[in-house]
C-alpha cells in the first residue's frame, strides 16, 4: 500500500545514506526507482546511483544492496567518464527521466542527464516504425506459420509478444522513453493517449482460456484493434 509517511521515510533514509558520497572525487549522486518516483511502498527499495570520477577509490564494492535502518538499500558506482561515452538502454533513459538528483557540486550530473536521456523526435519516429513493424510479423505473420507447424502454444506467444511491441509503441506514440518490462502495463495505463477501450483490449489480448485456434483469432482481434489505432494516430500525425 502507497503511503506518503513511508515515501518521507524512504527519503530520510536515502539521504542519510548518500551522504556518505559526498566527497572529493564524487561527481554526483542520484536517486532512481520507486523513491524518484514518488510511489514508495512495501515492495520497494531504495536504488541509488553513484558517479565519480574514474581512478577514484571510495572504498566500498561497486554494486551492493544492503539493509540499512529497516529499508532496502540497492546503490551502484559508476564512473563518470565512462558513461559520458557509453550508450545508455532505453531502460536506463527511462530510470533516469525520473532520477531525483540528491548532489552535484559542480552541476556535471545535471549535464549528464540532459545529454543521455532525452527521446529525440528522429529516434522516436524510428522506433515506433520498428515497433509497429514487429508487431505486425509476430502477431499475424509468425503466429501463423507456428499453426501451419502445428505449435498453437507458439502462435499464441507470438500474439503475446505483439501486444508487448504495441503496448511499447503506444509510449513512442506519447514521446516517452519506454520502461522495463516489469512496469509496461502499470506506466501504460497513464498515458495520455491511448485507446479508450485499452484495458478491454489489454484483458482480452492476455486472456487464454486454452491453446485452440479460436481463441488464437480472438487474441489476434484484439491486438488488432491496439495496432489499427496506433498506425491510424501515426499516419495523422
Amino acid at each position: 500500500m502507497l503511503s506518503a509517511g513511508r515515501l518521507a521515510e524512504a527519503r530520510a533514509v536515502a539521504e542519510e545514506f548518500a551522504s556518505r558520497f559526498r566527497r572529493r572525487g564524487v561527481v554526483g549522486v542520484v536517486f532512481l526507482g520507486a523513491l524518484a518516483r514518488g510511489y514508495f511502498d512495501e515492495y520497494s527499495d531504495i536504488d541509488i546511483v553513484v558517479f565519480k570520477r574514474r581512478g577514484v577509490r571510495l572504498g566500498v564494492p561497486r554494486e551492493r544492496e544492503l539493509e540499512y535502518r529497516g529499508f532496502l538499500v540497492d546503490y551502484e558506482v559508476r564512473d563518470y567518464e565512462d558513461e559520458l561515452r557509453r550508450p545508455w538502454s532505453m531502460e536506463e533513459r527511462w530510470a533516469f527521466s525520473h532520477a531525483v538528483v540528491h548532489y552535484d557540486p559542480e552541476g556535471r550530473v545535471a549535464r549528464l542527464l540532459k545529454r543521455k536521456v532525452p527521446l529525440r523526435e528522429g529516434e522516436r519516429r524510428r522506433l515506433l516504425r520498428e515497433s509497429l513493424r514487429w508487431a505486425a510479423w509476430y502477431g499475424w505473420d509468425f503466429a501463423d506459420s507456428w499453426v501451419r507447424r502445428g505449435d498453437p502454444a507458439s502462435a499464441h506467444h507470438c500474439v503475446t509478444v505483439a501486444l508487448e511491441l504495441l503496448v511499447k509503441a503506444l509510449f513512442l506514440f506519447n514521446g516517452q522513453l519506454v520502461p522495463p518490462d516489469k512496469w509496461l502495463l502499470y506506466e501504460a495505463a497513464k498515458l495520455g493517449k491511448l485507446p479508450p477501450n485499452f484495458a478491454q483490449i489489454v484483458r482480452e489480448a492476455l486472456l487464454t482460456r486454452d491453446f485452440t485456434a479460436e481463441e488464437l483469432e480472438r487474441r489476434k482481434a484484439a491486438v488488432a484493434q491496439l495496432r489499427a489505432w496506433l498506425e491510424a494516430g501515426t499516419s495523422s500525425s
